[in-house]
């Protein structure tokens, strides 16, 4: 599966939240924190350590903790609209300690930390919509110190190829649309990008 992703900055969290509500189906609550794993200072290439809690009382109330690595690229259409495509690899960890103990020992350390307060919603595309096969979109409105409010809207194509991503990247800035964020509030950046220049930095 391809991950394919935007992410836009958001001014009034309650009110597109009830935007959201009116056409999503809401999933609830969950706090991540992510700890960034990289092999030498200043390498690019990272994996992710996260642990994932939803709010007691939510339909998906859990706990996890996943390691991730993906192989990101971002895609800029004529308009300026940013979009990642992701190749991402995803897990289960059951013992966190043993895997940072493990990467401490290879070499890596953590090179950055981040918290994000997150509620989610999903919105079910049917087959022909966008692509031949029923899709979802994931509407995720997070709370990322010290950066803000961003709205995530995500997709995930059975499809690599570049006529089908293509198709998806147009659905994601219709859904952008329907949230009523306009597209100059997209974020081509990272958030590692953007809490690099606000956070402490970790060093080896």
């Amino acid at each position: 599966m391809t991950e394919i992703e935007l992410k836009a900055r958001v001014e009034d969290r309650a009110a597109l939240a009830r935007v959201l509500s009116g056409f999503a189906r809401y999933g609830g609550r969950v706090v991540r924190d992510d700890e960034y794993f990289a092999p030498a200072k200043g390498d690019k290439r990272t994996l992710r350590i996260r642990t994932e809690r939803r709010s007691p009382g939510t339909a998906q109330e859990s706990a996890c903790c996943l390691l991730t690595y993906k192989r990101k690229t971002l895609r800029t259409d004529a308009s300026g609209i940013g979009t990642e495509v992701n190749d991402e690899h995803e897990c289960t960890v059951s013992s966190p300690d043993t895997l940072t103990a493990w990467l401490s020992d290879l070499g890596f350390a953590c090179v950055l930390r981040k918290h994000k307060d997150v509620e989610d919603w999903t919105l079910e595309l049917p087959a022909g919509k966008v692509l031949p096969v029923p899709l979802t979109a994931t509407f995720e409105l997070c709370s990322v110190p010290p950066l803000g409010d961003f709205l995530e809207i995500e997709i995930l194509s059975p499809a690599q190829d570049n006529a089908s991503v293509e198709k998806v990247r147009a659905a994601l800035a219709d859904l952008l649309a329907r949230a009523g964020i306009p597209g100059d509030c997209i974020e081509n950046r990272s958030y590692r990008e953007l809490l690099e220049g606000t956070s402490k930095n970790f060093s080896f």
